[in-house]
């Protein structure tokens, strides 16, 4: 081959190359899609954004309105007025429950984060446990569930969507999720139940946690106006309390808590 050939093959083979006939394929490359998200993952993702996380609006809270108190074979009618604190240090809940005509103080109860105390004028008898003894009366909850039942907040979040159970139904009215999941109290494994709507800012319909085995169950259910009925079961008592407020609102002036327990008062054992 002479160079004048030479010479004209490099030409083209340039030429060949600046065109790219030489270049390689590019390899085609495929972007992974992760897998659609489970409905248990979106429900624990709601649930955690508006309760994990929640903002009282201040730190004390206040109601007042009627009440109707059921025991086996007896019903009565009162006034309940209910305090609130939701200080990390010192959790409170207070209840004071009066005659509904002229006010008579029937009986009151305070539970603070180590005990529960009460007294009831009507039977002259007092209580005073450790707030652990609750679970002993079938009532495994403690002073922050009863905050959390008593201001419409979920007592327990699920961790993850591990035996988290869900299902989507309408009351005809608004598209709801029932979710259920284990959680534990004490030394024993119980399930809590939510009812709460699908569209947000979620509200929570109601929620029931059991406990089998000490035969424990305690429900909420809560309306649009702020009312709740609250009912409760165990191995050895059961009632309810329906209560219809008519005042209530949080406070960020510190409130009081008056409770002297009265001498002479059989005391109420578990």
């Amino acid at each position: 081959m002479n160079r004048l050939s030479l010479l004209a093959l490099l030409i083209a083979s340039t030429l060949l190359a600046s065109c790219g006939a030489w270049r390689k394929t590019p390899t085609d490359i495929t972007l992974q899609t992760p897998p659609p998200r489970s409905n248990e993952s979106i429900v624990l993702e709601a649930l955690k954004s508006q309760f994990e996380e929640f903002d009282w609006e201040a730190p004390f809270y206040r109601a007042k309105g009627s009440a109707q108190v059921d025991y086996p074979g007896t019903s009565q009618k009162a006034r309940l007025e209910v305090r609130i604190s939701t200080e990390q240090s010192a959790p409170l809940v207070w209840l004071d429950i009066a005659d509904p005509l002229i006010g008579l103080k029937l009986a009151r109860v305070q539970v603070d984060a180590d005990s529960v105390q009460g007294y009831a004028h009507i039977v002259n008898k007092v209580l005073t446990e450790p707030i652990s003894r609750l679970a002993d009366a079938g009532l495994p909850v403690s002073t922050w569930d009863l905050i959390y039942l008593l201001t419409a907040q979920p007592i327990s979040l699920p961790t993850s969507v591990v035996g988290m159970v869900l299902t989507a139904s309408s009351d005809g009215q608004q598209a709801l999720w029932t979710v259920r999941y284990p959680v534990r109290r004490g030394d024993h494994q119980g399930e809590l139940t939510l009812v709460l709507t699908q569209q947000a800012p979620h509200r929570l319909i109601s929620q029931e946690l059991k406990v089998n085995a000490i035969l424990a169950q305690a429900r909420v259910d809560y309306d649009v106006s702020g009312g709740w009925t609250a009912q409760f079961k165990g191995a050895s008592t059961e009632g309810g309390l329906r209560f219809e407020p008519n005042q209530s609102g949080w406070e960020q002036a510190s409130l009081s808590f008056p409770f002297t327990l009265p001498s002479g008062y059989a005391r109420v054992e578990f």
